[in-house]
Protein backbone atom coordinates (compact mmCIF):
# COMPACT_ATOMS: atom_id res chain seq x y z
CA UNK A 1 0.00 0.00 0.00
CA UNK A 2 1.41 3.53 -0.47
CA UNK A 3 2.78 5.12 2.39
CA UNK A 4 1.23 8.59 1.13
CA UNK A 5 -2.23 7.41 0.95
CA UNK A 6 -4.76 9.60 -1.60
CA UNK A 7 -5.67 13.16 -0.52
CA UNK A 8 -9.37 12.19 -1.06
CA UNK A 9 -8.99 9.60 1.96
CA UNK A 10 -6.72 11.19 4.40
CA UNK A 11 -4.68 14.49 3.11
CA UNK A 12 -5.79 18.00 3.69
CA UNK A 13 -2.56 20.23 2.53
CA UNK A 14 -2.61 23.78 3.11
CA UNK A 15 -3.61 24.77 -0.07
CA UNK A 16 -6.51 22.63 0.08
CA UNK A 17 -7.54 24.34 3.13
CA UNK A 18 -8.42 27.83 1.80
CA UNK A 19 -4.71 29.14 2.04
CA UNK A 20 -2.76 29.26 -1.48
CA UNK A 21 0.52 30.78 -0.43
CA UNK A 22 2.48 32.09 -3.98
CA UNK A 23 6.06 29.78 -3.44
CA UNK A 24 8.80 29.60 -5.89
CA UNK A 25 10.15 26.30 -6.74
CA UNK A 26 12.95 26.58 -4.72
CA UNK A 27 10.67 27.34 -1.69
CA UNK A 28 11.75 25.04 1.25
CA UNK A 29 8.95 22.36 2.00
CA UNK A 30 8.32 21.24 5.20
CA UNK A 31 5.77 18.39 5.58
CA UNK A 32 3.93 17.45 8.54
CA UNK A 33 1.63 14.51 9.54
CA UNK A 34 -1.06 15.31 11.99
CA UNK A 35 -4.04 13.43 13.28
CA UNK A 36 -6.27 15.47 14.61
CA UNK A 37 -10.03 15.96 14.88
CA UNK A 38 -11.33 18.24 12.52
CA UNK A 39 -11.88 21.16 14.72
CA UNK A 40 -8.30 20.76 15.76
CA UNK A 41 -7.25 20.54 12.89
CA UNK A 42 -8.89 23.37 11.40
CA UNK A 43 -7.37 25.63 14.38
CA UNK A 44 -3.99 23.93 13.78
CA UNK A 45 -3.53 25.11 10.15
CA UNK A 46 -4.96 28.33 11.12
CA UNK A 47 -2.07 29.13 14.25
CA UNK A 48 0.71 27.87 12.36
CA UNK A 49 -0.16 30.23 9.33
CA UNK A 50 2.38 32.67 11.61
CA UNK A 51 5.04 30.29 11.15
CA UNK A 52 6.02 30.74 7.70
CA UNK A 53 7.19 34.69 8.00
CA UNK A 54 8.94 34.00 11.15
CA UNK A 55 10.66 31.09 9.72
CA UNK A 56 11.81 33.09 6.11
CA UNK A 57 12.94 36.00 8.18
CA UNK A 58 15.17 33.38 10.43
CA UNK A 59 16.37 31.10 7.60
CA UNK A 60 16.01 33.72 4.95
CA UNK A 61 14.34 30.95 2.49
CA UNK A 62 11.26 30.79 0.88
CA UNK A 63 8.92 28.16 3.15
CA UNK A 64 6.18 25.92 2.31
CA UNK A 65 4.03 23.83 5.39
CA UNK A 66 2.92 21.08 3.67
CA UNK A 67 0.16 19.73 6.24
CA UNK A 68 -1.42 16.63 5.23
CA UNK A 69 -4.03 14.99 8.00
CA UNK A 70 -3.78 11.02 8.63
CA UNK A 71 -6.50 8.60 10.45
CA UNK A 72 -5.32 8.14 13.64
CA UNK A 73 -5.75 4.35 13.29
CA UNK A 74 -2.91 2.83 12.00
CA UNK A 75 -0.68 5.65 12.07
CA UNK A 76 2.20 3.98 13.69
CA UNK A 77 2.28 1.49 11.31
CA UNK A 78 2.09 3.83 8.53
CA UNK A 79 5.10 5.49 10.01
CA UNK A 80 7.34 2.12 10.34
CA UNK A 81 6.42 1.84 6.72
CA UNK A 82 7.21 4.89 5.67
CA UNK A 83 10.82 4.73 7.79
CA UNK A 84 11.56 1.45 6.02
CA UNK A 85 11.20 3.07 2.75
CA UNK A 86 12.79 5.87 3.21
CA UNK A 87 9.50 8.36 2.45
CA UNK A 88 8.13 9.70 6.34
CA UNK A 89 7.48 13.14 6.61
CA UNK A 90 9.75 16.06 8.30
CA UNK A 91 7.49 15.86 11.34
CA UNK A 92 4.60 13.77 12.64
CA UNK A 93 2.55 13.79 15.56
CA UNK A 94 2.03 11.08 17.42
CA UNK A 95 0.80 9.56 20.40
CA UNK A 96 3.09 9.14 23.76
CA UNK A 97 2.60 5.65 24.00
CA UNK A 98 3.88 5.03 20.26
CA UNK A 99 6.85 7.37 20.01
CA UNK A 100 9.24 5.19 22.07
CA UNK A 101 8.84 2.73 19.46
CA UNK A 102 10.16 4.93 16.99
CA UNK A 103 13.01 6.06 19.05
CA UNK A 104 14.10 2.57 19.78
CA UNK A 105 13.80 2.28 15.73
CA UNK A 106 16.22 4.56 15.11
CA UNK A 107 13.67 6.36 13.14
CA UNK A 108 13.89 9.74 14.75
CA UNK A 109 15.96 12.32 15.59
CA UNK A 110 17.57 13.47 19.04
CA UNK A 111 16.72 16.91 18.95
CA UNK A 112 18.81 17.95 22.39
CA UNK A 113 22.14 17.09 20.26
CA UNK A 114 19.96 18.94 17.47
CA UNK A 115 21.64 21.87 15.83
CA UNK A 116 18.76 24.57 16.94
CA UNK A 117 17.84 22.77 20.23
CA UNK A 118 16.05 25.67 22.74
CA UNK A 119 17.88 24.72 25.73
CA UNK A 120 20.37 25.62 26.57
CA UNK A 121 20.29 22.45 28.11
CA UNK A 122 17.97 19.64 28.61
CA UNK A 123 17.44 20.06 32.53
CA UNK A 124 16.22 23.76 31.91
CA UNK A 125 14.71 22.64 28.84
CA UNK A 126 12.48 20.03 30.49
CA UNK A 127 11.84 22.58 33.28
CA UNK A 128 9.72 24.82 30.87
CA UNK A 129 6.65 21.94 30.51
CA UNK A 130 4.56 19.91 32.31
CA UNK A 131 6.78 17.30 33.88
CA UNK A 132 4.38 14.08 32.55
CA UNK A 133 4.07 15.52 28.78
CA UNK A 134 7.75 16.58 28.75
CA UNK A 135 8.74 13.27 30.32
CA UNK A 136 7.26 11.32 27.94
CA UNK A 137 9.65 12.31 25.41
CA UNK A 138 12.67 11.61 27.35
CA UNK A 139 14.23 8.57 27.06
CA UNK A 140 17.33 6.97 29.39
CA UNK A 141 19.20 4.36 28.58
CA UNK A 142 22.05 3.68 31.52
CA UNK A 143 22.82 7.26 32.63
CA UNK A 144 22.25 8.98 29.43
CA UNK A 145 19.02 10.62 28.89
CA UNK A 146 18.36 12.13 25.10
CA UNK A 147 14.61 14.26 23.81
CA UNK A 148 12.77 12.52 20.90
CA UNK A 149 9.95 15.10 20.94
CA UNK A 150 8.42 17.86 22.12
CA UNK A 151 4.68 17.62 23.43
CA UNK A 152 1.96 19.55 21.77
CA UNK A 153 -1.03 18.48 23.45
CA UNK A 154 -1.46 16.45 26.93
CA UNK A 155 -4.42 15.78 29.06
CA UNK A 156 -5.21 13.68 32.05
CA UNK A 157 -8.23 13.21 34.22
CA UNK A 158 -9.73 14.34 36.95
CA UNK A 159 -12.68 13.34 39.76
CA UNK A 160 -16.71 14.64 37.94
CA UNK A 161 -19.08 14.75 40.61
CA UNK A 162 -22.91 15.04 40.09
CA UNK A 163 -24.19 18.41 42.24
CA UNK A 164 -27.80 17.36 41.26
CA UNK A 165 -27.31 13.68 42.63
CA UNK A 166 -25.16 14.91 46.24
CA UNK A 167 -28.11 17.43 46.68
CA UNK A 168 -30.43 14.77 46.10
CA UNK A 169 -28.26 12.59 48.86
CA UNK A 170 -27.96 15.62 50.97
CA UNK A 171 -29.76 14.22 54.18
CA UNK A 172 -27.64 10.87 54.22
CA UNK A 173 -24.56 12.41 53.50
CA UNK A 174 -25.32 15.34 56.37
CA UNK A 175 -25.98 11.74 58.21
CA UNK A 176 -22.31 10.84 57.77
CA UNK A 177 -20.97 13.70 58.81
CA UNK A 178 -19.91 14.64 54.84
CA UNK A 179 -20.64 18.10 53.49
CA UNK A 180 -23.14 17.74 50.35
CA UNK A 181 -21.61 20.79 48.64
CA UNK A 182 -18.29 18.94 48.44
CA UNK A 183 -16.42 16.49 46.60
CA UNK A 184 -14.38 13.98 48.41
CA UNK A 185 -10.73 14.96 48.90
CA UNK A 186 -9.04 11.90 49.64
CA UNK A 187 -9.55 7.77 48.94
CA UNK A 188 -10.67 7.03 52.62
CA UNK A 189 -13.71 10.18 52.17
CA UNK A 190 -14.10 9.25 48.53
CA UNK A 191 -15.90 5.73 50.13
CA UNK A 192 -17.36 7.70 52.39
CA UNK A 193 -18.71 9.37 50.00
CA UNK A 194 -19.95 6.54 47.50
CA UNK A 195 -21.23 4.23 50.56
CA UNK A 196 -23.99 7.43 51.24
CA UNK A 197 -24.82 8.20 47.73
CA UNK A 198 -25.35 3.98 46.64
CA UNK A 199 -28.68 2.56 46.11
CA UNK A 200 -28.42 -0.65 44.76
CA UNK A 201 -32.50 -1.01 44.74
CA UNK A 202 -32.70 2.17 42.62
CA UNK A 203 -29.31 1.26 40.76
CA UNK A 204 -27.83 4.50 41.45
CA UNK A 205 -24.15 4.23 42.65
CA UNK A 206 -21.51 6.72 44.32
CA UNK A 207 -19.08 5.42 41.33
CA UNK A 208 -18.89 4.32 37.97
CA UNK A 209 -15.10 3.47 36.35
CA UNK A 210 -13.47 2.12 33.71
CA UNK A 211 -10.46 -1.09 33.79
CA UNK A 212 -7.64 -0.40 31.84
CA UNK A 213 -4.07 0.25 33.14
CA UNK A 214 -4.47 3.95 31.90
CA UNK A 215 -7.62 4.06 33.69
CA UNK A 216 -6.52 2.68 36.55
CA UNK A 217 -3.08 4.67 36.74
CA UNK A 218 -5.16 7.40 38.97
CA UNK A 219 -5.10 5.07 41.90
CA UNK A 220 -1.20 3.24 41.33
CA UNK A 221 -0.13 7.32 41.23
CA UNK A 222 -1.33 8.26 44.06
CA UNK A 223 0.40 5.31 46.24
CA UNK A 224 3.35 5.97 43.85
CA UNK A 225 3.34 2.67 42.67
CA UNK A 226 5.70 2.43 39.59
CA UNK A 227 4.41 -0.09 36.90
CA UNK A 228 8.39 -0.85 35.76
CA UNK A 229 11.08 1.07 36.23
CA UNK A 230 14.89 1.72 35.10
CA UNK A 231 16.96 0.39 37.92
CA UNK A 232 20.72 0.45 37.25
CA UNK A 233 20.36 0.22 33.24
CA UNK A 234 17.72 -2.74 33.32
CA UNK A 235 14.34 -2.68 33.34
CA UNK A 236 12.41 -4.03 36.70
CA UNK A 237 8.50 -5.20 36.66
CA UNK A 238 7.00 -3.28 40.21
CA UNK A 239 3.40 -3.29 40.06
CA UNK A 240 3.46 -6.64 42.21
CA UNK A 241 5.06 -4.53 45.54
CA UNK A 242 3.12 -3.51 48.28
CA UNK A 243 2.26 -0.06 46.73
CA UNK A 244 0.78 -1.49 43.66
CA UNK A 245 -0.92 -4.50 45.95
CA UNK A 246 -2.82 -1.50 47.66
CA UNK A 247 -3.62 0.42 45.06
CA UNK A 248 -5.56 -1.90 42.95
CA UNK A 249 -6.89 -3.69 46.16
CA UNK A 250 -8.11 -0.16 46.58
CA UNK A 251 -10.00 -0.19 43.04
CA UNK A 252 -11.40 -4.27 43.50
CA UNK A 253 -12.70 -2.89 47.37
CA UNK A 254 -14.92 -0.16 45.68
CA UNK A 255 -16.54 -2.97 43.92
CA UNK A 256 -16.65 -5.90 45.55
CA UNK A 257 -16.27 -5.12 49.68
CA UNK A 258 -18.16 -1.56 49.72
CA UNK A 259 -20.17 -2.02 46.62
CA UNK A 260 -20.37 1.52 45.63
CA UNK A 261 -18.92 1.46 41.93
CA UNK A 262 -21.55 0.30 40.09
CA UNK A 263 -19.54 -2.77 37.56
CA UNK A 264 -19.44 -0.05 34.97
CA UNK A 265 -16.02 -1.48 33.57
CA UNK A 266 -17.91 -4.95 32.36
CA UNK A 267 -18.69 -5.54 29.20
CA UNK A 268 -22.45 -4.33 28.08
CA UNK A 269 -23.15 -2.19 31.47
CA UNK A 270 -23.74 1.40 31.03
CA UNK A 271 -20.45 3.32 30.76
CA UNK A 272 -19.38 5.39 33.28
CA UNK A 273 -19.46 8.26 31.32
CA UNK A 274 -23.32 7.52 30.38
CA UNK A 275 -24.36 6.64 33.87
CA UNK A 276 -22.77 9.98 34.85
CA UNK A 277 -24.96 11.64 32.52
CA UNK A 278 -28.05 9.80 33.79
CA UNK A 279 -27.77 10.38 37.23
CA UNK A 280 -26.87 6.60 38.00
CA UNK A 281 -23.18 7.43 39.18
CA UNK A 282 -22.70 10.31 40.98
CA UNK A 283 -19.28 10.28 40.48
CA UNK A 284 -16.55 9.31 37.38
CA UNK A 285 -13.53 9.95 36.71
CA UNK A 286 -12.85 11.64 32.87
CA UNK A 287 -10.78 13.81 31.26
CA UNK A 288 -11.27 17.53 29.70
CA UNK A 289 -12.71 16.33 26.62
CA UNK A 290 -15.69 15.37 28.59
CA UNK A 291 -16.51 19.50 30.06
CA UNK A 292 -18.62 20.14 26.91
CA UNK A 293 -20.36 16.92 26.18
CA UNK A 294 -21.63 16.84 30.10
CA UNK A 295 -22.32 20.61 29.54
CA UNK A 296 -25.06 19.95 27.02
CA UNK A 297 -26.19 17.03 28.14
CA UNK A 298 -27.71 20.20 31.23
CA UNK A 299 -25.60 18.07 34.04
CA UNK A 300 -25.19 19.84 36.86
CA UNK A 301 -21.56 18.61 37.52
CA UNK A 302 -18.40 19.52 39.17
CA UNK A 303 -14.82 18.74 38.78
CA UNK A 304 -12.29 18.06 41.45
CA UNK A 305 -9.12 16.80 41.72
CA UNK A 306 -8.71 12.86 42.10
CA UNK A 307 -8.62 12.24 45.44
CA UNK A 308 -5.64 11.75 47.69
CA UNK A 309 -3.91 8.70 48.35
CA UNK A 310 -1.02 8.23 50.61
CA UNK A 311 1.43 9.67 48.00
CA UNK A 312 -1.17 12.67 47.72
CA UNK A 313 -3.45 13.49 44.26
CA UNK A 314 -2.31 12.09 41.19
CA UNK A 315 -3.63 11.32 37.86
CA UNK A 316 -2.40 10.01 34.52
CA UNK A 317 -1.14 11.43 31.21
CA UNK A 318 -2.37 10.89 27.30
CA UNK A 319 -1.61 13.07 24.72
CA UNK A 320 0.71 13.60 21.67
CA UNK A 321 4.25 14.38 20.49
CA UNK A 322 5.85 16.32 17.30
CA UNK A 323 8.26 13.95 16.49
CA UNK A 324 11.32 14.85 13.48
CA UNK A 325 12.86 12.03 11.61
CA UNK A 326 16.19 11.67 10.93
CA UNK A 327 15.72 11.44 7.30
CA UNK A 328 14.64 14.91 7.34
CA UNK A 329 16.48 17.29 4.95
CA UNK A 330 15.65 20.14 6.86
CA UNK A 331 16.22 19.53 10.74
CA UNK A 332 17.21 23.02 12.08
CA UNK A 333 13.54 24.44 10.27
CA UNK A 334 11.84 21.17 11.57
CA UNK A 335 12.93 21.97 14.72
CA UNK A 336 12.10 25.84 14.96
CA UNK A 337 8.28 24.99 14.04
CA UNK A 338 8.20 22.19 17.07
CA UNK A 339 9.36 25.44 19.27
CA UNK A 340 6.67 27.17 17.49
CA UNK A 341 4.05 24.61 18.65
CA UNK A 342 5.01 24.55 21.70
CA UNK A 343 5.35 28.18 22.68
CA UNK A 344 3.90 29.68 25.10
CA UNK A 345 2.18 32.48 22.53
CA UNK A 346 0.95 29.45 20.80
CA UNK A 347 -0.04 26.92 23.38
CA UNK A 348 -1.97 29.82 24.91
CA UNK A 349 -4.35 30.54 21.75
CA UNK A 350 -4.65 26.84 20.94
CA UNK A 351 -5.64 26.53 24.73
CA UNK A 352 -8.38 29.60 24.46
CA UNK A 353 -9.52 28.60 21.50
CA UNK A 354 -9.92 24.56 21.94
CA UNK A 355 -10.26 24.66 25.90
CA UNK A 356 -7.19 22.15 25.97
CA UNK A 357 -4.61 22.02 28.63
CA UNK A 358 -1.18 24.01 27.35
CA UNK A 359 1.80 21.78 27.73
CA UNK A 360 4.06 24.96 28.95
CA UNK A 361 4.39 25.72 32.64
CA UNK A 362 4.14 29.21 31.70
CA UNK A 363 0.85 28.85 29.12
CA UNK A 364 -0.91 27.43 32.26
CA UNK A 365 -0.12 30.44 34.12
CA UNK A 366 -1.52 32.92 32.01
CA UNK A 367 -4.61 31.18 30.86
CA UNK A 368 -7.85 32.11 31.82
CA UNK A 369 -10.57 29.83 30.83
CA UNK A 370 -13.39 31.41 30.38
CA UNK A 371 -15.70 29.35 28.55
CA UNK A 372 -15.01 26.35 30.91
CA UNK A 373 -13.50 27.53 34.31
CA UNK A 374 -13.24 23.61 35.23
CA UNK A 375 -10.40 23.65 32.78
CA UNK A 376 -8.32 25.67 35.07
CA UNK A 377 -8.82 22.03 37.45
CA UNK A 378 -7.52 19.97 35.23
CA UNK A 379 -4.51 22.03 34.79
CA UNK A 380 -3.82 21.76 38.59
CA UNK A 381 -4.14 18.12 38.72
CA UNK A 382 -2.16 18.13 35.19
CA UNK A 383 0.88 18.99 37.30
CA UNK A 384 0.58 16.07 39.52
CA UNK A 385 0.44 13.65 36.82
CA UNK A 386 3.27 11.19 37.19
CA UNK A 387 4.20 9.70 33.09
CA UNK A 388 3.36 6.25 32.10
CA UNK A 389 5.93 3.45 30.83
CA UNK A 390 8.23 4.92 28.46
CA UNK A 391 8.88 2.22 26.63
CA UNK A 392 8.15 0.43 22.88
CA UNK A 393 5.25 -1.89 23.09
CA UNK A 394 3.45 0.06 25.17
CA UNK A 395 -0.03 -1.11 24.73
CA UNK A 396 1.09 -4.78 24.96
CA UNK A 397 1.60 -3.97 28.61
CA UNK A 398 -1.69 -2.51 29.20
CA UNK A 399 -2.85 -5.77 27.14
CA UNK A 400 -1.56 -7.93 29.50
CA UNK A 401 -2.02 -6.31 33.22
CA UNK A 402 -5.44 -5.20 32.02
CA UNK A 403 -6.70 -8.96 31.80
CA UNK A 404 -4.94 -9.74 35.34
CA UNK A 405 -6.99 -6.89 36.70
CA UNK A 406 -10.03 -8.28 35.37
CA UNK A 407 -9.48 -11.33 36.56
CA UNK A 408 -8.61 -9.35 39.78
CA UNK A 409 -11.77 -7.40 39.84
CA UNK A 410 -14.47 -9.93 39.03
CA UNK A 411 -13.19 -11.98 42.28
CA UNK A 412 -11.65 -14.41 40.09
CA UNK A 413 -8.20 -14.28 41.33
CA UNK A 414 -6.64 -12.25 44.55
CA UNK A 415 -4.71 -8.94 43.77
CA UNK A 416 -1.45 -9.97 44.23
CA UNK A 417 -1.69 -13.56 42.32
CA UNK A 418 -2.89 -11.25 39.35
CA UNK A 419 0.01 -8.82 39.78
CA UNK A 420 2.50 -11.41 40.27
CA UNK A 421 0.92 -12.99 37.01
CA UNK A 422 1.00 -10.18 34.83
CA UNK A 423 4.61 -9.50 36.12
CA UNK A 424 5.71 -12.86 34.69
CA UNK A 425 4.65 -12.07 31.12
CA UNK A 426 5.90 -8.21 31.03
CA UNK A 427 9.11 -9.73 32.05
CA UNK A 428 9.20 -12.34 29.46
CA UNK A 429 7.35 -10.63 26.51
CA UNK A 430 8.27 -6.76 27.25
CA UNK A 431 11.20 -6.55 29.47
CA UNK A 432 13.65 -9.28 28.55
CA UNK A 433 13.46 -7.80 24.41
CA UNK A 434 13.45 -4.13 25.96
CA UNK A 435 17.03 -4.87 27.99
CA UNK A 436 18.45 -5.78 24.92
CA UNK A 437 17.40 -2.79 22.82
CA UNK A 438 19.49 0.54 22.51
CA UNK A 439 17.49 3.49 20.80
CA UNK A 440 19.47 5.76 18.76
Amino acid sequence: MKIFVSSLLVCLCLTGCGRSPSVSDDAVTLTVWETYNTEEHNVFVKLTEDFVPIAEKEFGVKVRLNIQRVPFDGFLSKLKTAALTHTTPDIARVDIGDMPTLAYGKALLALDKADGFEGPDLETFKNKFVQAAIGSNLLTIGNVTHLYGIPDQTTCVALYWNREVFRKKAQKLAAAGLNPLEPPKTWDDFIRYGRALTDTAQQEYGFGMDNSLWWTMPFYNTYAAPIIELVRGVWKYRLAEDSGVAALQLKVDLYEKHQLEAGAWKPGAIGADQGFMNGKYAMILSGPWRLETFRQSGVDYGVALIPAGPAGTSTNVGGTNMVIFRKTKHPKLALAFLNYVSSNDHQIRWSKTLNQIPVRLEAIRRVSPEAHPYLRTFMEQMQTARPRPNIPNYFMLETIVNAEMELALKGAKPVPAALRDAGKLVERKILAQLNVLRPS
